[in-house]
């Protein structure tokens, strides 16, 4: 194996954002804001949700993973209509993704894609939000206003709309990759005014949170064509399952693309669904639909420590468990995120086996500080030093 960790396919490439640039703006706008006004007790603030991505193509021939990261002077500035509140809100959206690609990485380049928020995942959820008709329960608005639908939660309107999201970025897919074998997974944490974080699953990446008192949170599952509720839609779409797989060749049931398990979707406007037309299914009930599954979660900073999103060639090494409390060991050694990921890779490299295919795969991990805002990234390694020790007994 250490003639194979120095091939150059096994070479990782690691994004640690700190946003130093951030810190230093705010800084010296922060002095000139005192400079101004000498009674200021302002108190100074730094970024929020530092984060580090680490990739490896691996012993693959191709690198088909990609990941998104729009946070700080990239997150996402949306105007939403609020139906319970019957008013306007500005909100601030920081996404952190990976898709992980199969059949090629043109599907997962595609929806990672940001340009100012013009491409990929990120336009259709800006629009989504933007432009959603649905309505609240109880809410005094006009009777003549027609609704979509109704919620009783805005939790439960905000995770319709992020499948809203991803449904219209898998149409417009369909236009440049309707006739290609490719697809994608795609595992979404989207954090809304640092409140409220919601993570959106399609196939079988996977988020997890680690929470204080070694708590694990698991914030996604995976789907599997040999899950009941999978299998049940695959047959009645007309497909099969066989060794785990959607017609012997797809070993997950959700995805971006793959298209050719869509064939009883219409993605052209001209459906009328006459007699004389196929038989048009929703989007949602195809063999292999890119529905994400959505689970919402309150942040609570006091408790709630870091995310991780990955795709499956992390977790075929890695249970929930055993990946937080690798990353927390290494925290209590005083290791930073780049060091902690690089350690990972390196890991699943060398834990190859040519047996299981367990280690051959492409490998891309995300792992996000929920700090406070205000919070440097240097207090909450601190912060989280301590409190590692504390659980270990190390300190009283």
């Amino acid at each position: 194996m250490g003639q194979l960790l120095s091939h150059p396919l096994t070479e990782k490439t690691i994004a640690y954002n700190q946003y130093d640039h951030i810190s230093a703006h705010t800084h010296k706008a922060h002095l000139l804001h005192r400079s101004k006004n000498t009674d200021s007790k302002e108190p100074e603030r730094t970024p929020q949700f530092f984060n580090c991505v680490g990739s490896m193509q691996g012993y693959r021939l191709t690198q088909e993973d990609a990941h998104l990261v729009a946070n700080c002077d990239t997150a996402l500035d949306i105007k939403f209509y609020d139906p319970f509140k019957e008013c306007e809100e500005n909100l601030v959206m920081s996404l952190f993704g990976v898709f992980d690609g199969h059949g090629g990485g043109e599907c997962s380049q595609y929806v990672s894609s940001d340009h100012n928020h013009n491409e990929g995942i990120c336009k259709w959820i800006k629009l989504a939000f933007e432009s959603h008709e649905y309505g609240a329960f109880g809410s005094h608005e006009k009777l003549s206003k027609v609704h979509k639908r109704k919620f009783r939660t805005i939790e439960g309107l905000i995770c319709q709309v992020l499948k809203d999201a991803f449904l219209m970025q898998d149409r417009e897919l369909y236009c440049h990759f309707a006739n290609e074998s490719c697809g994608s997974t795609g595992i979404l944490a989207v954090i809304i005014n640092g409140e409220m974080l919601y993570v959106a699953n399609t196939g079988d990446s996977r988020c997890v949170l680690s929470t204080k008192g070694r708590g694990v949170k698991t914030l996604s599952y995976d789907h599997k064509p040999q899950h009941i509720g999978e299998l049940v839609r695959i047959n009645d779409d007309g497909g099969t399952v066989s060794l785990g797989r959607v017609g012997g060749v797809l070993a997950l049931s959700r995805a971006f693309g793959d298209f050719q398990f869509k064939t009883s979707v219409s993605y052209t406007n001209s459906a009328t669904g006459s007699a004389t037309q196929r038989y048009v299914a929703p989007a949602q009930e195809a063999q292999v639909t890119v529905e994400p599954d959505v689970l919402p979660h309150r942040i609570c900073y006091e408790r709630d420590e870091f995310l991780v999103l990955a795709c499956d060639g992390i977790w075929d090494l890695y249970s929930n468990k055993n990946l937080v409390q690798f990353i927390k060991y290494h925290l209590t050694l005083g290791l930073k995120f780049d060091e902690i990921v690089t350690k990972l890779l390196d890991h699943g490299i060398s834990s190859a086996d040519s047996n299981t295919g367990v280690g051959f795969d492409n490998m891309t991990i995300i792992i996000v500080a929920l700090n406070q805002q205000g919070d440097s990234l240097a207090h909450w390694y601190g912060k989280m030093k301590i409190r590692l020790e504390r659980e270990k007994g190390l300190i009283a």
